[in-house]
């Protein structure tokens, strides 16, 4: 009685420490690429001029996690980031964004630090709206001339 009651027990610790791990099913089911250069704009629901104009991301895609490149008028650099579902969430420093995908478009918003002069109290937060202009990211260390052959 005893040595099954103890069996009982190591099978219910083996058995909750495998549902404890990672969700491997999500990886799996990743059925959004983000992958490609994306153009759109940034909008801002005040008058601020640096918070509005043209904004640009080029990302790689393996499994659910994303990176890339973010550039817009007064900010820009590496991103990293996680798709879920059909939601692209992504981080550069202080600044944090979530976009819904759809197809070879993404809607969504920016925040950034409080006092910021890109986003955060002066956008309240920005709007973006990016859509897909390549799905093939280019090589940075690719000529020029032989980019869109």
């Amino acid at each position: 009685m005893k040595r099954t009651r103890w069996l009982l027990i190591g099978l219910l610790l083996l058995t909750s420490a495998g549902c404890a791990g990672r969700d491997w099913v999500s990886d799996l089911l990743v059925l959004t690429d983000v992958t490609g250069t994306w153009e759109g704009s940034v909008t801002s629901k005040t008058a601020n001029p640096f918070n509005t104009g043209a904004i640009a991301m080029v990302l790689q895609q393996r499994g659910p996690k994303v990176t890339g490149e973010l550039s817009w008028p007064r900010e820009g650099g590496e991103l990293s980031g996680v798709v879920t579902g059909e939601v692209l969430s992504f981080s550069r420093g202080s600044i944090r964004g979530e976009l819904t995908v759809d197809g070879d478009e993404m809607t969504g918003k920016v925040f950034g630090p409080a006092g910021s002069t890109i986003v955060g109290s002066f956008c309240g937060p920005c709007q973006l709206h990016l859509r897909r202009e390549r799905s093939r990211v280019h090589p940075l260390s690719e000529p020029p001339a032989r980019r869109g052959q």
